[in-house]
């Protein structure tokens, strides 16, 4: 009791006097005496500064000649003719210094035929197709063409495995037997217009409608109905020979395109089983081509501006060499060729 009594006034009197701040006692006896005391520090104090270390400089990865050629590559407009005419010397390039590689219709189907082969893919029995972008543009900024659409008979079919609804209106007697021989799903004349347009018949259900020519008159009231199905002589729809139209739809292949933009189109269209001969896919491939573009104008340039030749399931996509199959194009010649050509004469010499 006499040590804390002591403690105590000692307390007392330092806290009463001006001397604690200036005594000799160490700090950890003056926090433990007074906690209430806070240590000051003189405000004329000086301090030492010390600089932060130099940040050393960042080497430069090339020198001024090779940045200089690096920086010329780069800004190339992919527009113009030098990035157009370059070719890769070496088989592996960076891809953003070079046009994608194009290849020949044959080159295409030869490679998806071998990815095809029992040892790989085993898809013999599949199909092959060219995906086509059309250029829907016009002569006025604001006006754009509608789909593409057609009926065509390749010159080398293949089973594509679609049950097609057909719907054949006449007047005779013998046409009818004949449509109902071909198998069409619904055959009649007058009659079979009334059932359209009173909904007996669902227009949905039908996926072509031919006509011979005494009654397409009488197909009028139902024409706001059938839109696209109307039948039309240009599309071979309406003639006197049954079994002709019969087998142009039958058997042949309807394509129709899809807008992604209003001035861009898509169109896919299959050119056959790939384990048909070569030859014979490039045959569609060309009758294709031919009815796509038949009525374009010459002045609007080439309809189709790009086509990829897959083979599902495969994910390769080859880019084919545009200018040689399509109609409007400027041929050009392929670099690779004459690199390839001089190279030989070289070697020769």
């Amino acid at each position: 009791m006499a040590s804390a009594r002591g403690l105590i006034t000692l307390t007392s009197g330092l806290l009463s006097s001006a001397v604690p701040l200036q005594c000799s006692t160490p700090c950890s006896l003056r926090a433990s005496i007074c906690p209430l005391l806070s240590q000051v520090r003189h405000r004329n104090q000086k301090k030492t500064r010390f600089k932060a270390p130099p940040e050393p400089k960042q080497m430069e990865r090339w020198s001024k000649t090779v940045k200089q050629k690096f920086d010329t590559v780069s800004k190339v407009s992919k527009y113009s003719e030098a990035f157009l005419s370059r070719v890769p010397v070496d088989d592996v390039w960076i891809r953003t210094h070079y046009l994608r590689p194009r290849f020949s219709l044959e080159e295409c189907l030869d490679r998806h035929k071998e990815f095809a082969e029992p040892c790989m893919l085993d898809n013999l029995e599949g199909f092959v197709y060219a995906d086509m972008q059309l250029d829907m543009k016009t002569k006025k900024k604001t006006k754009f063409l509608p789909n593409v659409k057609g009926t065509l008979l390749l010159p080398y079919q293949f089973e594509q495995n679609v049950e097609r609804k057909i719907a054949i209106i006449c007047k005779k007697e013998e046409d009818m037997e004949k449509a109902k021989n071909l198998g069409a799903s619904f055959v009649g004349g007058v009659d079979l217009v009334k059932q359209i347009q009173e909904g007996l018949v669902d227009k949905d259900d039908i996926d072509a409608v031919l006509c011979t020519p005494e009654v397409i008159t009488e197909l009028i009231p139902i024409r706001s109905l059938l839109k696209d199905k109307f039948p039309n002589k240009g599309k071979g729809s309406v003639g006197s020979d049954i079994e002709e139209m019969w087998t142009l739809y039958s058997k042949g292949v309807t394509y129709n395109s899809q807008k992604e933009t209003d001035a861009v189109g898509r169109l896919q269209v299959p050119l056959g089983q790939l384990k048909m001969p070569t030859d014979e896919l490039m045959a569609n491939f060309t009758a294709y081509v031919e009815d796509i573009c038949k009525g374009r104008a010459k002045n609007l340039g080439p309809l189709i501006t790009q086509i990829l030749v897959i083979a599902p399931p495969s994910t390769e996509r080859f880019l084919l060499q545009i200018e040689d199959y399509v109609p409007g194009y400027e041929k050009r010649t392929d670099t690779r060729q004459e690199d390839s050509d001089s190279e030989d004469e070289e070697a020769a010499a």
